[in-house]
């Protein structure tokens, strides 16, 4: 009994370990496939191979429901969360809501190119757009999904979003609108980008910018070979796990973005996601300037202080007052007394 029990014991660690293995795998060939038609059996087993793809997701539905100029003659009351690129105090919170209406105009009058709008999903749900996007996703669905995460994206004419990863299983990004620039760079690239986990946003992101190098990290980026195109309009683009990737958007683009997890997938990011669980518990933000208990406490003080000298001032003032009242009475009184004696003398 004990042997068999042991031998499933040792069939169930292989398991996991196996699916584990399976979904920590990375690619580093520096290259980009593109397909034009497959079957799902068939395109699984193309994304299974860690590359990105390129194809066609004829899906009119998706594309005419989720472009930005649908979503903003429909839907401008709605608020979506924009987020500074330029904006590196990631202390604080990173994204604003503001109105979609208001947000169209945000995008065009931006003439620095540093808003665009991200992680979008309480904007979908409020709306009809995430129920259109999930009855229409079947065929870019992996097996076994366990975790779907929809999402839209939009900028200002030239903001490019920050040099980061995905740990999802299957990551794809519909171009609905407009056209986009893409730069991509294999996992083994980490080592030269100073990759910084923020367990707070749940985004794994380097400091670096691929598409205007800061000076102070020229050198190690000169050891990096990227992968640069453009997507137009209608096109998919598929990014492994562990890719890096970031996108230059041009003017009224729009991307529909689709996010997949699978059991095996929540189970291999399970340090991860238990790292952002107990970061969420840790965090307080302050959405409005809060004056220091000690100001507070400092300023009550000096207050009672000086109210405290004005009474005894006042109380002082008072009795003298009052003593001067009572010098000037007794004397009256004495000389009232002199006269009288005086009188009756006589």
């Amino acid at each position: 009994m004990k042997a068999i029990f042991g031998f499933f014991i040792f069939c169930l660690v292989l398991f996991l370990y196996l699916h584990i293995q399976f979904h920590l795998k990375t690619s580093d060939d520096l290259e980009m496939y593109e397909i034009d038609s497959a079957s799902k059996d068939k395109f699984e087993e193309i994304c299974n191979l860690r590359q990105p793809v390129l194809f066609d997701f004829d899906n009119y539905k998706i594309v005419q429901t989720s472009s930005l100029d649908y979503l903003a003659s429909n839907y401008n009351a709605f608020e979506i969360k924009i987020r500074n690129s330029k904006d590196q105090d990631y202390a604080s919170e990173i994204y604003m809501p503001l109105p979609l209406h208001a947000a169209v105009k945000l995008f065009n009058d931006d003439k620095n190119s540093s808003y665009f709008t991200e992680n979008n999903t309480d904007f979908l749900q409020e709306t009809a757009v995430f129920k259109n996007l999930q009855y229409n996703d079947e065929y870019l669905r992996p097996y076994m999904v366990s975790n779907c995460n929809y999402d839209i994206m939009s900028a200002s004419q030239g903001t490019q979003t920050p040099f980061r990863y995905e740990i999802n299983y299957r990551n794809y990004f519909l171009v609905t609108q407009g056209s986009v620039q893409v730069k991509l760079a294999p996992p083994k690239s980490a080592r030269y980008l100073h990759p910084a986990n923020d367990y707070e946003n749940f985004e794994f992101r380097s400091p670096v910018n691929p598409w205007k190098t800061q000076p102070q990290y020229t050198a190690d980026f000169d050891k990096i070979k990227c992968l640069e195109f453009t997507l137009n309009a209608g096109k998919t683009l598929y990014i492994p796990a562990y890719w890096w990737y970031s996108i230059q958007f041009n003017k009224n683009a729009s991307i529909s973005c689709f996010r997949y997890r699978t059991y095996m997938n929540n189970l291999a990011i399970l340090p991860q996601i238990a790292m952002y669980g107990l970061q969420i518990q840790n965090v307080k933000r302050n959405v409005a300037k809060k004056a220091s208990l000690d100001e507070l406490k400092t300023k009550t003080s000096s207050q009672e202080i000086i109210t405290d000298i004005n009474e005894t001032n006042n109380e002082n003032d008072n009795d003298n007052n009052n003593q001067q009242h009572l010098e000037n009475d007794g004397i009256m009184a004495a000389n009232e007394v002199i006269q009288t004696t005086e009188i009756s003398d006589l």
